[in-house]
C-alpha cells in the first residue's frame, strides 16, 4: 500500500528551482474548459492555483515545482542518473539538464518512432522504443488523460525503468467525482464522443480521453509508492504521483 506525504509546502523556501519568492498569478481554467470539466468554482479556483501560479523568474507553475520537488525527494543527486523526460514539460528542462543521460521526447505520429526531432526523440508512450531496465527516473505530466490505454504506457514506462526505478508523473484528478471517459474507442478503431469534446491547449488540440477520479489511486494502489501533496486540506489538485519498479 503507498505512502501518502500529506503538507510537503513546496514553496516555502521560494521556487523550488530558482529560489525566487516572487510568484504571479493568471488565470488559466477558461469559460468554456470550466463547463466542459463541470468544475465548481471551487475547483477552477484550484486548477487555477495549479496552473496559473507561476515562478516570475523561471516560469515553473505550481503543478511543475510539485514534480521537481518529488523528484529532488527522491533523487537529490541527478549527475548519475539516467532521465527520461516525456514531452519537455514546460519549464522543466533546465532543472534535469544535469543528469548524466537525459532523453527528451516529442511525440509526432507522422514520424518513426526512435527519430529525431530536433534533438528530441519521437516516441509513442505507449510503444517505447528503449530497452528494458534503461532509465533511473521517468517524468511525465498531463499526458495519459489524453492517451485511450493509459494503463499500457504506464507499464511501458516501468518496463524501461530500472529496479527501483521512479516514474513520477501530474494528472488532472478530482477527488469528489470517479474516473469518467470522454472518448471512446469501438472495435473497428474509430473514436466516438461519450461526452462533448473538451480540450488542454489550443482549440481541438490534446483531446481529453479520461477525466480522472479517487478511484485511479485505488486502481493502481499496487504500483504506487508515493503521492506527494503541496497541501492536502487546502488545494488536492496540487499533487505528484510516485511509482517504483520493484527490485
Amino acid at each position: 500500500m503507498f505512502q501518502t506525504k500529506l503538507f510537503c509546502q513546496i514553496d516555502k523556501n521560494g521556487c523550488i528551482f530558482c529560489r525566487r519568492n516572487c510568484f504571479q498569478q493568471t488565470n488559466v481554467i477558461d469559460q468554456n474548459l470550466a463547463e466542459t470539466w463541470e468544475l465548481i468554482p471551487r475547483l477552477r479556483r484550484h486548477f487555477n492555483e495549479r496552473e496559473g501560479n507561476s515562478c516570475s523568474e523561471c516560469g515553473m507553475s505550481k503543478r511543475v515545482r510539485m514534480l521537481l520537488w518529488s523528484i529532488r525527494l527522491l533523487l537529490p543527486d541527478l549527475k548519475n542518473s539516467s532521465v527520461l523526460h516525456v514531452n519537455q514539460i514546460n519549464h522543466l528542462t533546465p532543472a534535469l539538464q544535469k543528469a548524466v543521460g537525459l532523453v527528451e521526447t516529442i511525440h509526432s505520429p507522422a514520424q518513426a518512432l526512435g527519430a529525431k526531432i530536433n534533438g528530441l526523440s519521437n516516441q509513442d508512450l505507449t510503444q517505447l522504443t528503449f530497452p528494458d531496465n534503461h532509465f533511473d527516473l521517468a517524468v511525465h505530466s498531463e499526458t495519459i488523460e489524453h492517451i485511450h490505454d493509459y494503463t499500457k504506457a504506464l507499464r511501458e514506462v516501468e518496463r524501461v525503468l530500472k529496479p527501483g526505478g521512479y516514474q513520477i508523473y501530474t494528472i488532472p484528478l478530482i477527488h469528489s467525482r470517479r474516473t469518467r471517459r470522454r472518448i471512446g474507442v469501438d472495435e473497428s478503431g474509430r473514436k466516438f464522443h461519450i461526452l462533448p469534446l473538451s480540450s488542454h491547449g489550443s482549440a481541438g488540440e490534446y483531446p481529453v480521453v479520461w477525466e480522472f477520479g479517487k478511484d485511479f489511486f485505488k486502481d493502481r494502489r499496487e504500483k504506487i509508492h508515493q503521492i506527494h501533496y503541496d497541501n492536502y486540506w487546502r488545494n488536492r489538485t496540487i499533487f505528484s504521483v510516485v511509482e517504483k519498479k520493484r527490485e
